[in-house]
């Protein structure tokens, strides 16, 4: 096994004891034995050097099989191998791996040996900023050490987080710090764009591919060559339109609509989401093969709530671009810590240009509050009374419901409810509301 970097990296909002270590034993013809700690919850092993786990073995496939954390346990699972995956006697496509349990890939023996109580280290960065993002806590050093790794790669990168948190801002920080930082950045937001004019601004179209198409246009994809296109909200991507995304981030190729030819891209995806991708992989409105493709490497963005510490510093930066040469009273401050954010920095910016625009001294006073307003949190479905009614009568009092408590405000509802704006515009209609 040849050593090398890690390709695959999930990083979770996390405690540093919230994971225990596990170690795979590998065992090769005529080669010494490895042992690899598994500090992140997802490797992937086989012979195609972007493994985790290399194997130098002539019976193992490209991408054999991986080892994913998940609340049940460490899952083994066989990624479509060709001599597929062996535990004991037993060829198995997917199973929740026992301590002492031997996987067999080609000729090559992986033991896998259970945690000894014993929390792993978490890596963090010495530095309090990745590009335009900040913070001291622990939680974002852990988040700027792995991006720092990874971002003058080409890595896929799936970034996770709540509406607000700055998935957007990290993105570009991304951008900023890799090879193609000379090249365009391309936003494309899923959630934004009428799911029949989706294909063709994704992948562009030719002059009278449809009705209204009076010349060609160059889709997102092929403003972005060279350079990084940017996935925005990909969990409100229509489920009929993922298999085509995942063609072209596997064959590197566009067809525009309309057309019958294919165009080759050189891009680097980064996507983002504010919902569990993996809780709707599990509901199936989100492709399995997909979500593996896109979480090559998963950061995950605490809210504000959670890091509250970086408040000073990401008010301190906030002040600064704003130009205006102001501090924060101590009173002030108080004032803004004892409030969860539901917003998160979005909300936290949008108060602080309020208040810089008011203040006439050297410092923001509370008096300078007077646009800020706390709310409580947008609800959810869950909490809504609702047990005991047909589905759609659920999901029509529910809508009705999040819409009354959120003053008729579908943008806040839609993000309450977990669905897209357009979603919800047609949920609205469907149902009279």
């Amino acid at each position: 096994m040849k050593p090398r970097g890690p390709s695959t990296i999930a990083i979770k909002t996390r405690e540093p004891s919230a994971y225990r270590t596990a170690r795979l034993v590998v065992s090769s013809p005529g080669q010494p034995d490895k042992s690899l700690v598994l500090g992140v919850p997802h490797v992937r092993i086989g012979a195609g050097s972007s493994n985790d786990v290399v194997l130098e073995d002539a019976h193992a496939s490209r991408f054999h099989c991986e080892v994913r954390k998940t609340d049940e346990g460490w899952l083994l699972r066989d990624l479509g191998s060709l001599n597929g995956t062996r535990v004991g006697d037993l060829v198995v496509k997917e199973g929740v791996l026992q301590p002492g349990a031997t996987i067999t890939v080609g000729e090559t023996r992986i033991k896998f040996l259970a945690d000894d109580g014993k929390p792993e280290e978490v890596v963090t960065s010495p530095h309090h900023n990745f590009g335009e993002v900040v913070g001291r806590s622990l939680r974002m050093r852990e988040v700027f050490a792995v991006l720092e790794r990874i971002a003058a790669t080409d890595l896929t990168v799936l970034i996770g987080g709540e509406t607000g948190s700055g998935k957007d801002v990290m993105a570009r920080a991304i951008h900023a710090q890799s090879t193609r930082a000379k090249k365009a950045f391309v936003v494309f937001d899923c959630a934004a764009v009428a799911p029949n004019l989706i294909e063709s601004e994704l992948f562009g179209h030719v002059k009278g591919a449809f009705t209204g198409a009076n010349e060609s246009r160059e889709g997102a994809f092929v403003r972005a060559d060279g350079g990084t296109l940017f996935l925005d909200e990909i969990g409100e991507l229509a489920l009929d339109l993922q298999p085509k995304l995942l063609r072209a981030l596997e064959q590197r190729t566009v067809r525009p609509v309309g057309g019958g030819k294919e165009i080759p891209i050189d891009v680097r995806i980064i996507a983002a989401s504010h919902r569990n991708l993996e809780q709707i992989v599990k509901e199936q409105h989100f492709r399995q093969d997909l979500f593996f493709r896109l979480s090559v490497v998963t950061v995950q963005i605490p809210s504000l709530r959670q890091r509250l510490e970086d408040l000073p510093m990401i008010i301190e930066k906030l002040l600064v671009m704003g130009g205006k040469p102001i501090g924060l009273a101590p009173e002030t401050m108080t004032i803004l810590e004892k409030y969860d954010w539901p917003g998160n920095v979005r909300e936290l910016r949008n108060v602080i240009e309020s208040a810089s625009a008011v203040c006439d001294g050297e410092q923001i006073e509370p008096k300078h509050l007077m646009f800020f307003k706390p709310r409580r949190r947008d609800p959810t479905v869950d909490k809504l009374p609702l047990a005991g009614k047909s589905l759609e009568s659920i999901e029509r009092a529910a809508i009705a419901q999040t819409l009354e408590h959120c003053g008729g405000n579908k943008t806040r509802a839609a993000r309450a409810l977990g669905i897209s704006p357009s979603t919800l515009y047609e949920k609205v209609k469907k149902y009279s509301l």
